[in-house]
């Protein structure tokens, strides 16, 4: 018997190995974007995740600011919730800047605003109309723009030369706003100002419920990345460090929803922006439409020619090469047995699932041969080395040829 030797197909360990790297770069590509979900989340480990954050050596912290005053000899102290504020001690000798109002709800402002008042001055960093109204400053804003322009005006913060180059808050008073009142609160100074008498700079003096207070527009102008420019650090540092001790609060995610100072809690709906549950509904119909665009669909089903026609001989022989390397004798017996006991059902006219009983008698009878002698070719021991495989193989082709030739 002549044996034909074909080459190994080493096509389905490429296949395994291709979707190994495939799954493992999917892993490695959630991992990474589930690291930068969490580090974006947490605000990373200095604090990185907020704009102004004195602990924040980023482009868009102010690190550099907090470090120039201390060594201008202000005690820097940065609190992250309004528990931690109210806990820090409040004197003339002390400022309260507020460097954030992403988180500042409308309890945790004014509770802000009432421990604030013992202080020596109050900054507020580009607060919005919201934080303004809770805060009980009579101001709210009128545009925000990118602007190169001078102060002209004499102040605790500014002076007249100096400048700005940065994004910018511009605020009014409320009453001009809403009326015919005069564009600063009476007493306040504005400085940075547009025609209409908005001001990106605005110090109001102290009043019975609240101390001296700045409102400085331009949180841009304090980042790393900005301070070093136009007169900023300047300014930066009359606005903070104008006591002895400041006190740099940076809400976090928890003073959304907090009591007020008796207790009690507001009623409000301001820990969900506005925009989101329009921006939910959105977010739901552009997912179905990329669905209804990008899915599958199941037409009727359409004959196409296989790329390769793979004769049977071969995969009968490359099987038979890995039962052989894997030296499963029992298994490719099986096979072979299988192989012949169908063939022998169909020829006798027996279910292709026929009992053996069955299967074994109608051989028997069929070739004038010993039920015994047909039961352990068809199911009999596994053999226990290649010649006893071999000589198998033999005995049942010759059983299918007496069948046929009965």
């Amino acid at each position: 018997m002549t044996t034909t030797h074909l080459p190994a197909a080493p096509a389905p360990v490429t296949r395994t190995r291709r979707r190994r790297l495939r799954m493992t770069a999917v892993l490695v590509i959630a991992a990474v974007v589930a690291l930068t979900l969490l580090a974006f989340l947490s605000g990373g480990a200095d604090g990185a995740g907020k704009v102004a954050d004195p602990d924040s050596s980023r482009r868009s912290g102010s690190r550099a600011l907090a470090q120039v005053l201390r060594q201008q000899g202000v005690d820097v102290q940065v609190v992250r919730s309004i528990t931690a504020l109210e806990s820090a001690r409040m004197d003339a000798s002390t400022s309260v800047l507020v460097g954030s109002f992403d988180y500042l709800g409308e309890a945790a402002a004014q509770r802000t605003a009432q421990h604030a008042s013992r202080a020596g001055r109050f900054v507020l960093l580009e607060p919005s109309d919201l934080a303004l109204e809770d805060l009980g400053i009579p101001l709210a804003s009128t545009a925000r723009a990118s602007v190169q322009m001078s102060a002209q005006c004499t102040s605790e913060v500014a002076e007249p030369d100096d400048r700005i180059d940065a994004a910018a808050t511009f605020y009014r008073s409320t009453r001009s706003i809403d009326g015919d009142g005069p564009a600063m609160p009476g007493g306040a100074t504005g400085c940075f100002a547009e025609e209409d008498g908005s001001s990106a700079v605005v110090v109001l003096p102290a009043a019975s419920s609240r101390p001296e207070t700045v409102v400085l527009g331009s949180i841009e102008s304090v980042t790393n990345a900005k301070v070093s420019e136009a007169s900023h650090a300047a300014m930066g540092l009359r606005a903070f460090g104008a006591t002895s001790r400041l006190v740099w609060y940076l809400p976090d995610v928890t003073d959304l929803a907090v009591p007020d100072a008796s207790g009690q809690y507001v009623p409000t709906d301001r820990a969900v922006p506005e925009w989101f549950a329009p921006g939910v509904v959105l977010l739901a119909l552009a997912f179905v439409v990329l669905a209804v665009a990008r899915g599958r669909r199941l037409g009727r089903i359409v004959a196409e020619p296989l790329p390769v026609v793979v004769r049977a001989v071969e995969t009968t022989e490359a099987r038979g090469r890995l039962y052989r390397r894997a030296s499963d004798r029992g298994r490719a017996a099986g096979t072979l047995r299988g192989g012949t006991r169908s063939r022998l059902a169909a020829r006798l006219g027996l279910p292709h699932h026929a009992a053996a009983d069955a299967l074994v008698g109608a051989v028997a009878r069929a070739t004038d041969g010993e039920a015994t002698a047909v039961r352990a070719l068809l199911y009999g021991a596994d053999p226990v080395n290649d010649s006893d495989l071999v000589l198998l193989a033999e005995q049942l082709a010759q059983l299918e040829e007496n069948v046929r030739g009965e």
